[in-house]
């Protein structure tokens, strides 16, 4: 018994030192694998919630009061949250509810205008005030309210000082969207409806976009960007110029539908890349991949909040 009992201690120690130099082989191999992605990241904080349970999905900022908001979904099917973080990664969370009643869904995205944050999810926009969430306390509530019903899924948001972009995530592989397009370089199935803060029943105009979108940026500089993953797979970022957009012909809600021209820039990334927003002339994002749902994202490093340099070429 004792020479099995060592034989079996000796095989699980072998396993362990095989598993920590394959993990340490695949911490190596992920910078010349994303050689251009590490090359425009930068560390910005540490994305919280990881080991409460929360899985992240939204992302965006608040330059005025220093601060990161996450949105997200618990695993245990609690309230959904909001993580607050400063960029010393000191953070808090506030529980969400819808209209009194107990809230647990994805938050897709989460985007900021003024005093006006917005959440996306399940075709709706759910609209309340930033003041709400940073005067609130650990653990507080924050009611979402009612929400905005629109066309898409409403699986990301991103907002600017003029509109407020919802987009669509969609799976090839399941039912497809209502939103089928013939664009230019092929079939797409998904939208990203644009409103003024001031009308948030009927959107403007519409972009039709292909399949596995988590996250949209529509900067400054006019460049969009779009943020796509889908599991194990590597994350995708594309870069459009906005102005390369043209019309489609086709109408949705009285908006017009418009194609994305050529994409300018791909860069792959690490596996299960969220929503975007933008930062001091960077693209804010994060992943999902090291909350306690999914974990491997732990033995990479993946507990960051990144920032993203499309600008240049890189370091």
């Amino acid at each position: 018994m004792a020479y099995v009992a060592k034989a079996l201690g000796i095989f699980v120690l072998a396993v362990l030192c095989l598993a920590l130099v394959l993990v340490g082989g695949l911490n190596l191999a992920k910078f010349p694998i994303y050689s251009e992605y590490y090359s425009i990241e930068e560390t910005i904080c540490t994305n919280p919630g990881l080991n409460d349970g929360f899985v992240c999905q939204g992302i965006c900022v608040s330059e005025e009061n220093g601060v990161i908001l996450v949105s997200g979904y618990m695993a245990d099917k609690s309230n959904s949250r909001i993580y607050v973080t400063d960029f010393e990664s000191n953070s808090y969370y506030v529980e969400l509810t819808r209209e009194g009643k107990k809230y647990t869904g994805h938050a897709g995205g989460i985007a900021l205008t003024g005093d006006t944050v917005y959440i996306s999810n399940g075709s709706k926009l759910y609209v309340f005030s930033l003041a709400d969430v940073l005067n609130a306390k650990e653990g507080e509530i924050v009611d979402i309210g009612a929400g905005y019903e629109v066309n898409s899924a409403a699986s990301f948001v991103y907002a600017d000082e003029n509109y407020v972009y919802v987009g669509e995530f969609n799976n090839p592989a399941e039912e497809q969207k209502e939103h089928i397009y013939e664009a230019p370089n092929g079939t797409n199935h998904s939208i990203v409806e644009r409103y003024t803060h001031d009308n948030l029943e009927t959107p403007d105009k519409i972009y039709s976009i292909g399949d596995y979108a988590q996250g949209v940026c529509f900067t400054p500089d006019g460049k969009i960007i779009l943020s796509t993953s889908y599991g194990l797979t590597s994350t995708v970022y594309y870069v459009y110029d906005e102005a390369a957009a043209s019309d489609s012909g086709n109408t949705l809600d009285g908006a017009p539908v418009y194609f994305l021209g050529e994409c300018v820039r791909r860069v792959e990334g690490p596996a299960m890349g969220e929503d975007l927003d933008y930062y001091n002339g960077k693209i804010l994002t994060l992943t999902e991949s090291a909350s306690n749902k999914y974990i491997f994202g732990k033995l990479f490093f993946a507990n960051d909040i990144v920032a993203l340099d499309f600008s240049g070429e890189g370091k």
